[in-house]
């Protein structure tokens, strides 16, 4: 059999097993699974001596910045930086400017991103008051619609507001008859309006870091999930609970999954990673919304993603400047860090360490990001008919994390000298080599717009 790309000595990574076995890969997408490489006759040969191949990653929630604020990020630095970290897929948020909130704005986003993107990009629109927005962005080719709920009105262009709840139902609902996922950030802002409000008063000092947290306590996170899971009820439409932040949230999912309410979430590493604690070292580097919260719950954060609870890991990739980030006062500063690079590596120490296992990570990191936005079985496993999107890993590869590797145009970590085992090695988009041995060697426009509704 003639094909593009062999990949042999193999351990072929899945959510379930590992095998040892070569992948062939043809214009693009896996054509062969095989025990040996007899048989095939490949333009290019890699052997990758019994390293582990898994599905390459997918992140559904970055923030590459493009188009508008291109000094903190755009789709080349950001998708250099998924495929340095073993992430073959973003998915990428909508606040941007102009925003993602109808058919005019997705079609200038998707053009930046079809000429810069190393990697594969959906494209999130807003969820505000376009209903009569939905069919026609649906079939433009958005991947899911995002329903902020830490946005205040004052923030969208002029004509746009976030809906009461009898019109979020109503556009639940036409999102539901496409079977498509509505994303959410879960915080209701009135509550942190009232508790920024008394900090303030109290005349808090400015650079007292913990009155982040205070200012968005877990309730705050537990009253926006009853308002989603409610609108999900009525509507019958799927919600995804995005960077999952409390131990009371996490509980509150479970029971309203009990009850056969369609919700799933995801975490990024900087909530299971860093507590409260940690402010006084980092300040505003891990200056986030929702806040990092309190020991219980970065541990049951970190437990339920290990266990399944929490069904998918995704970063909250959100670059800011350096300006942005450390030289104001706390309320100012800026919410967001980055982690696109970094999310593997450090799920593979994890695994190093014996806290859950490389088909854990599989699971949570590809083939279940792939189901629930409907992009499965093309994306999130190594199999015939599958898209080539692969990462190699070496799990013995010792390494310190440094500023200086980001590819982000925000180089600021706090993950800078964390000391590692395991790192992505090469990442395959497509069938082609986009990085090896942490050097980007691809060129972008290998990537492709990912679209649940069409073949791409």
């Amino acid at each position: 059999m003639k094909v593009d790309l062999l990949i042999k000595n193999a351990q072929i990574v899945s959510a379930r097993d590992t095998v040892a076995g070569c992948i062939a890969v043809k214009d693009g997408k896996i054509t062969a699974i095989a025990d040996s490489p007899e048989g095939f006759e490949a333009a290019r040969v890699i052997d990758v001596g019994g390293k582990p191949v898994l599905p390459g990653g997918i992140d559904v929630h970055v923030h590459f910045r493009d188009p508008g604020l291109t000094y903190k990020e755009d789709f080349s630095t950001g998708s250099m930086a998924a495929a340095a970290g073993g992430i073959t897929t973003v998915y990428d948020m909508p606040n941007v400017q102009p925003p993602t909130l109808n058919v005019e704005n997705f079609q200038i986003k998707k053009k930046i991103a079809e000429e810069k993107s190393y990697v594969n990009y959906g494209i999130y629109a807003y969820l505000v008051n376009n209903l009569d927005q939905i069919d026609g962005l649906i079939e433009a080719g958005v991947c899911g619609f995002k329903w902020d709920l830490s946005t205040f009105d004052w923030e969208l262009p002029e004509g746009y507001y976030l809906p009461d709840n009898n019109e979020a139902a109503d556009i639940f609902k036409k999102i539901a008859a496409h079977d498509y996922v509505v994303t959410v950030h879960a915080e209701d802002m009135e509550l942190v309006k009232h508790y920024t409000e008394h900090l303030k008063e109290s005349g808090r000092d400015p650079k007292d870091f913990f009155s982040h947290v205070e200012a968005r306590p877990d309730i705050v996170e537990v009253s926006a999930l009853y308002r989603t899971f409610v609108l999900s009820e009525v509507s019958g439409c799927r919600v995804h609970i995005t960077h999952l932040t409390s131990k009371r949230g996490l509980e509150l999912i479970k029971e309203f999954q009990h009850k056969g309410t369609p919700v799933t979430s995801d975490v990024g590493p900087a909530w299971f990673t860093f507590c409260a604690e940690d402010y006084e070292k980092f300040g505003g580097g891990i200056r986030v919304i929702p806040a990092i919260r309190y020991e219980k719950d970065r541990e049951a954060l970190w437990n339920g993603l290990a266990n399944g609870d929490i069904e998918v890991l995704a970063t909250d990739h959100a670059p800011h400047s350096n300006d942005e980030k450390f030289n104001r006062s706390w309320w100012d500063t800026l919410p967001g860090t980055i982690g696109v690079q970094t999310s593997l590596p450090i799920m593979l120490d994890h695994v190093n360490k014996g806290d859950l296992s490389l088909n854990r990570v599989v699971e949570c990191m590809a083939e279940k990001p792939a189901q629930i936005f409907n992009i499965f079985p093309r994306k999130g496993q190594i199999a015939v008919g599958a898209d080539a999107d692969l990462v190699v890993v070496d799990m013995d590869k010792e390494w310190t994390v440094t500023h200086e590797e980001m590819y982000s145009k925000t180089k600021y970590t706090p993950y800078d000298g964390f000391k590692l085992k395991g790192k992505p090695v090469m990442t395959i988009v497509m069938g082609e080599v986009i990085m090896e041995d942490g050097k980007i060697v691809g060129k972008p426009g290998v990537g492709r717009l990912v679209n649940p509704r069409k073949e791409w």
